[in-house]
């Protein structure tokens, strides 16, 4: 074997041991971030929050405004803003509760009588059977996971409040905690980390205010359309659909759903298909005009890398990881956007010739 060949072999080696390596750091730190979840999330919820209410502190402490009141008043315009979201969802929601329930009863039997007569040869009584059998079992395991329920709204509300604490405390002392972290690393290396972390800050912030700008288009626009036709649970529709942008493809794909299935057991399959019409024209609208204009030229996120991002992040980590994916996608575009330009100008400084002075008197020119 030549040394050119054993050289290749040696090569192609190191770089699939490389990249097993990586895989199972990968492996390994989704695991952990999984097992912390409920750490992990609250401060991810908080940091993005908090891109959004640094501006806000910053303009008024211009204004002569003590960076601890700012912080405070930015964090208590976002907890306005989430206590009238619930107010918008739960009122609606539990007044069309029980309308919602008897017609959604009533269309998934229309679908069961049609399926069981055309398909399984089943009478109407034969369908009601299996139908309530499969309501009893639904009811058992309701019953046996409502403490469950109350656990995990108990555990929502505390991250909740944790999430609150976490921005006002990034808002007001954010850039001094940088400050004290960058002074524990080694000199050589501040520079170079501060760099990366400030690219890491503006990718969040412009993907958190891109998103939002998104989410409220798509609200604004579907909430219209459901309105307009007099769709039960319309202002709960509308909030979902904000939350969904939140989830790249599979909340849209979601929300949507949800939509079009109200507006088909409410109004019918002609309310249906003009709701699923202006939901896809929506869709395109972001999808074509939105995203590239607002979102990305400042992220440069390709589509693929987004959607194998959140498939990798649900996979790891459920819901929370599929939320969580995109955002940390940004960020490590912002280091590896810094690592590809210094590895560009080491190449370009070893390709230049090496530059020869020019001796003057005791000097070198």
């Amino acid at each position: 074997m030549t040394d050119e060949r054993r050289g290749g072999l040696n090569r192609a080696g190191s770089i699939a041991w490389s990249a097993l390596g990586v895989a199972l750091l990968v492996l390994l730190a989704g695991w952990a971030i999984g097992k912390l979840m409920a750490v992990v999330l609250p401060i991810a919820v908080a940091v993005l929050l908090a891109t959004l209410l640094r501006p806000i502190a910053t303009k008024l402490e211009q204004r002569r405004v003590k960076p601890s009141i700012a912080a405070t008043i930015s964090v208590l315009l976002a907890v306005l803003l989430l206590c009238g979201l619930i107010a918008l969802i739960l009122p609606p929601f539990i007044a069309k509760l029980a309308d919602l329930g008897s017609s959604l009863e009533e269309g998934v039997k229309r679908v069961a009588y049609s399926l069981g007569e055309s398909v399984a040869g089943m009478d109407r009584a034969a369908v009601d059977r299996q139908l309530e059998s499969a309501a009893d079992r639904g009811r058992e395991r309701l019953g046996g996971t409502a403490m469950a329920a109350t656990t995990s709204l108990a555990g929502g509300l505390a991250s909740m409040v944790l999430v609150f604490f976490l921005a006002f405390f990034l808002v007001k002392d954010g850039r001094r905690m940088w400050g004290w972290a960058l002074g524990s690393l080694p000199r050589e290396r501040r520079d170079a980390v501060n760099e990366v972390g400030e690219r890491m800050w503006s990718n969040l912030t412009a993907y958190t205010r891109g998103v939002v700008f998104v989410a409220t288009v798509d609200a604004l626009l579907i909430g219209a359309v459901l309105l307009i036709m007099g769709i039960p649970l319309a202002m709960p529709l509308i909030v979902l659909t904000w939350v969904a942008a939140f989830f790249p493809i599979i909340g849209a794909i979601v929300a949507g759903a949800a939509a079009v299935l109200v507006a088909l057991v409410s109004g019918g399959a002609t309310d249906a298909l003009v709701v699923l019409g202006a939901i896809v024209v929506v869709q395109q609208v972001e999808g074509n005009v939105l995203y590239p204009v607002v979102v990305g030229p400042r992220l440069k996120l390709h589509p693929v890398v987004v959607l194998v991002s959140v498939a990798a992040g649900g996979t790891l980590a459920g819901i929370p990881g599929a939320f969580l994916a995109v955002p940390v996608a940004t960020a490590l575009s912002a280091l590896a956007g810094y690592t590809r330009e210094r590895r560009a100008q080491r190449e370009l400084a070893a390709a230049l010739p090496p530059r020869h002075g020019v001796m003057v008197g005791n000097g070198t020119t």
